[in-house]
């Protein structure tokens, strides 16, 4: 969680801006990582107290040196034990644990008795690029979790909204809004920016359920190689973890940055634009495949 683009950080500002939420109060980011939209909250939120939490001690030491004006502590601390919060953040938390009902009871203790929450997390709803794909292979949904088939092992759950809403209601929580991402092009922006190995992950031609299937599997693998291709040279100069071959790696992005970006650029910028687009004009569609729920009590 270290890196985000502006795209998504500029549609959590915007996201929580229209709650209308009082001009102050207390704030805490569940799950706050490295704290990169713990800072969006601060933003957009100035005359609050912002807190985050997060169950890695590396995150929150990370966070707590380059963040500035926000309280962060590892979850489960007893210090906070009896803090309650007016706004509770959530950004790809729930699918992450082994017992979301668990996970939720701990976000709830920290709820005041009013209170509105902001949750995101990857859905399962008829549609999307991703649930397209999905069905194109063997086994591709799994119907115990609602997985998709590419998704990191670290994943536990791929709920729809009313389970997601589920979660929260024996805590007297009620739906506010539901919004939803990804349908098509946003897709298609997260896959670009994904590594290589993904790209051919998400693409199984020999995985798939049939041959017209496997024909629309190498297609959307040509597709996600040339958008990933594009990203990947128009990116050559944006900062990243300096992790395994980063050197190596930057060096083929350089390279590709000189030869290509009269065609990397305006591709990587028109998709982003496309996204952008596609959230503003969809995102009441429920065949994305990224739910942002608004609840409150």
């Amino acid at each position: 969680m270290g890196h985000w683009s502006l795209f998504e950080k500029k549609r959590l500002f915007n996201l929580i801006r229209e709650l209308n939420l009082p001009s102050s109060g207390k704030a805490l980011d569940f799950g706050c990582g490295r704290g990169i939209f713990t800072q969006v909250i601060k933003e957009a939120l100035p005359g609050w107290e912002i807190f985050a939490c997060d169950i890695s001690k590396q995150a929150i030491e990370w966070a707590k040196q380059n963040q500035t004006g926000i309280e962060f502590f590892i979850a489960g601390d007893e210090v906070y034990k009896g803090e309650k919060f007016d706004f509770i953040h959530s950004h790809h938390v729930l699918e992450h644990t082994y017992d979301a009902k668990v996970t939720t009871h701990e976000i709830c203790a920290y709820a005041a008795d009013r209170c509105t929450m902001l949750h995101s997390v990857p859905c399962r709803h008829k549609g999307s690029l991703e649930y397209k794909i999905s069905t194109l292979v063997k086994d591709g949904i799994d119907p115990q979790t609602g997985k998709f088939f590419f998704e990191d092992f670290a994943h536990q759950i791929r709920p729809n909204v009313e389970e997601t809403i589920s979660f929260f209601r024996p805590f007297g929580f009620k739906i506010q809004s539901d919004y939803y991402a990804a349908q098509h092009y946003g897709a298609l922006k997260w896959i670009a920016e994904s590594g290589l190995g993904f790209v051919l992950k998400i693409s199984p031609v020999f995985k798939a359920v049939s041959f017209d299937a496997a024909l629309k599997l190498f297609r959307y693998r040509l597709q996600f190689l040339f958008y990933w291709f594009c990203f990947f040279c128009a990116t050559a100069f944006t900062s990243a973890d300096r992790g395994k071959y980063f050197y190596l790696k930057k060096s083929f992005q350089i390279i590709g940055f000189i030869f290509f970006f009269w065609l990397a650029i305006p591709v990587r910028t028109h998709l982003l634009k496309k996204s952008e687009s596609e959230w503003n004009e969809k995102r009441m569609e429920k065949n994305g495949s990224e739910l942002f729920l608004v609840i409150s009590r």
